[in-house]
């Protein structure tokens, strides 16, 4: 029976969401109907009380409007029509030309008004580009006709070019409408009804560019539901303030039910078992790393995450995870995939996790072991270097770089980050609307023309809660480590240490990868004896 517990630990390094539904659970059963105890109940609840508090004292959402004259009455515009932007506000932050010779063009320059500038022609290469898009895509629904629209202005006496509705389907070319109003302002749109298989839309994307222009700022884009386009509104995906309390309740009450679910498998299981399940798990996220890698050919693996961070994060989180609960055998095997993991992902905080997590690892090593896994070590180094990939290495040396450009870029995101602080220090700006906010705030020719987070744990819960979400953030994990700290888990402290160090530079604290292989360990500390069966 002892086995049965270990298989949902396969999950944790693959979809840690999952895991972690399985769990909390479980957890939940074991509250009911074993009389598990909950361990922290005033701090959870005051890190509750203090972020849901901030949220729902939080300002609105950043409400970032161009004064874009009224449309003329005899315009195609729909002015009493309700409709929802689907575009946000920072949605066009990735637009670039392309074209058949030369690929992707550089990104858009972001301009003081909300307006993105796209030159005619490559800077490097002088040739035309013949498609100017973002990268975005947006869901939709069958049978709907959908409208995508934006303002702009451009140099020049001519222009002309047809919308490109890029969906699962294929590419269909619809030419553009054109309206003009004062100061030199334009709008253009077209729609499309969708069919059956087109699933999303990639947008803004405009081809087939013409007439006597050498550049085009694009600006407020909007795709909504209809055959005309209607006044420009700010999209309304952002979340609302009952959503965003409802949200930290939902994560702390999940984290809250994994620690006394882990505790309850710990307590029966031991901690080889889980241990192998996470190592198991980790070799299946190397294999789909390593099979995107052979497809992709030297980009960043994200594996089945959104970003390579968080792919990174995970592999960190779950090889120390695996060492704490399985030994040193395990513990060898998971270090050794979570290196391939990092590598793959090239992510900068992993890097430093999982140097972090070094002295951890060799800590409790007898020194044959030591031996071995130095050995081991090198071979994945040599194995990196034969592979041609010295540069994911050479990106880990640029950390103290101050002059490398997302170093930069870093600084600029840590200011923004800090300003909203200032501006609503109690509350913060709300959980999620950092990115709007760093839209409206950021440099004219910042280096990072949007970021969804500060890339630092504490000037984002700053940032998106106030100092009542930092305080009740470090009520709870105050607590938690000196409960830890009175029971002597060095180990479990260390682990919480590599999480905190990789959030220095990076905000994953909270993602799932992160977030339940530290309540797992937290669980180990709590357990009421040790495991026999440990090494």
């Amino acid at each position: 029976m002892r086995y049965w517990w270990a298989l949902p630990f396969i999950l944790l390094p693959v979809q840690p969401a999952w895991f972690a539904v399985v769990i909390a659970l479980l957890g939940a059963l074991a509250l009911i109907f074993r009389k598990e105890r909950l361990w922290f109940v005033l701090p959870f609840t005051l890190f509750v009380l203090l972020g849901a508090g901030s949220q729902l004292l939080s300002p609105s959402p950043s409400d970032i409007r161009l004064e874009i004259p009224s449309l003329p009455s005899n315009a195609n515009a729909d002015e009493q029509r309700q409709t929802t932007n689907l575009i946000p506000l920072y949605g066009l932050h990735d637009l670039h030309g392309w074209n058949h010779q030369d690929g992707r063009g550089p990104r858009a320059i972001s301009q003081s008004d909300g307006f993105y500038r796209v030159t005619r022609v490559h800077p490097v290469t002088g040739r035309h580009f013949t498609e100017i898009l973002s990268d975005q895509a947006y869901l939709l629904r069958d049978g709907e006709t959908y409208t995508q629209s934006f303002y702009f202005r451009h140099d020049g006496d001519e222009i002309a070019f047809d919308f490109i509705f890029t969906t699962k389907r294929g590419q269909f070319g619809v030419p553009a409408e054109i309206e003009t109003f004062p100061n030199g302002l334009k709008r253009a749109y077209a729609s499309y009804k969708t069919q059956r298989g087109d699933q999303a839309l990639r947008a803004i994307d405009i081809s087939n560019l013409r007439g006597n222009w050498t550049y085009i700022d694009i600006g407020y884009a909007q795709l909504e539901v209809g055959s005309t386009p209607s006044p420009y509104t700010v999209s309304e995906t952002e979340r609302s303030d009952w959503q965003r309390a409802g949200w930290l309740l939902g994560t702390v009450l999940l984290g809250a039910l994994v620690l006394v679910g882990s505790r309850f498998i710990l307590e029966r299981s031991g901690g080889v078992l889980p241990a192998l399940g996470i190592v198991v798990g980790l070799l299946i996220n190397l294999g789909l790393g390593l099979a995107q890698a052979y497809s992709t050919m030297g980009e960043r693996i994200n594996g089945l995450t959104e970003n390579p961070n968080l792919y990174g994060a995970g592999a960190v989180m779950g090889a120390v995870l695996a060492g704490l609960l399985g030994g040193r055998s395990l513990g060898l095997l998971s270090i050794v995939f979570g290196l391939g993991m990092v590598a793959l992902s090239n992510s900068r905080a992993a890097w430093l996790g999982l140097l972090g997590a070094t002295p951890l690892w060799f800590s409790h090593l007898t020194p044959r072991w030591r031996y071995i896994s130095l050995i081991l070590g090198g071979v994945c180094v040599a194995l990196v270097l034969y592979f041609g990939l010295p540069s994911r290495l050479e990106r880990l040396a640029t950390v103290t770089d101050l002059g490398y450009v997302n170093n930069q870029s870093r600084l600029e995101i840590w200011a923004i980050a800090w300003k909203a602080f200032l501006n609503h220090a109690l509350t913060g700006i709300g959980i999620g609307e950092f990115q709007a906010y760093y839209t409206e705030h950021r440099p004219i020719n910042a280096l990072e023309p949007a970021a969804s987070h500060a890339h630092n744990l504490f000037l984002q819960l700053l940032a998106e809660m106030g100092l009542l979400g930092l305080f009740g953030f470090l009520v709870l994990w105050g607590a938690v480590v000196w409960e830890v700290w009175r029971l002597r888990q060095w180990e479990v402290l260390a682990v919480i240490s590599v999480a905190l160090i990789m959030n220095l530079f990076d905000y994953t604290w909270f993602y799932a990868g992160v977030y339940y292989p530290l309540w797992i360990a937290v669980a180990w500390a709590l357990r009421p004896a040790p495991d026999t069966m440990r090494r």
